[in-house]
């Protein structure tokens, strides 16, 4: 297969507890037009992420509860996934700041980030993305 046919490798990465079920059809539109989405996760207390269990291609990871537990289970997967196979895009749904630190040293690896979160998404957020997509829009 030569470069030009080389089909972009992308990972999804869904924050359950802060984007609702409701978007999973969009983000999955979303990720396939930026490659060939081969993981594609939601995280979250599997008591407080309901309907996701039933979003087509999406695996539900449970977090567990605490503080932050889902954002922190995200970003050690993001961080262990990037070390041991090739991707070129790693999307991040969610509109959580919590975010920032991930995206911008995803970048500093040269992958590209993509961002897919509400309005209310904090501009640090948005901005440590290569691009960031409003969802619901």
């Amino acid at each position: 297969m030569t470069s030009a046919m080389r089909i972009n490798k992308v990972a999804v990465f869904v924050d359950g507890e802060n984007i609702a079920a409701d978007h999973a059809a969009e983000i999955d539109r979303l990720s396939r037009e930026l490659g060939d989405a081969v993981i594609r996760r939601v995280y979250g207390n599997v008591q407080r992420i309901q309907k996701w269990d039933v979003a087509p291609g999406y695996r539900v990871i449970h977090s567990g509860s605490g503080k932050n537990a889902t954002d922190m289970l995200i970003a050690i997967d993001v961080m262990e996934l990037v070390q041991t196979e090739a991707f070129d895009t790693i999307v991040i749904a969610s509109s959580d700041r919590d975010f920032t630190h991930l995206a911008l040293r995803l970048r500093a690896r040269l992958l590209r980030v993509v961002g897919a979160g509400g309005a209310q998404a904090p501009d640090g957020f948005r901005l440590a993305c290569s691009q960031f997509n409003i969802l619901g829009e």
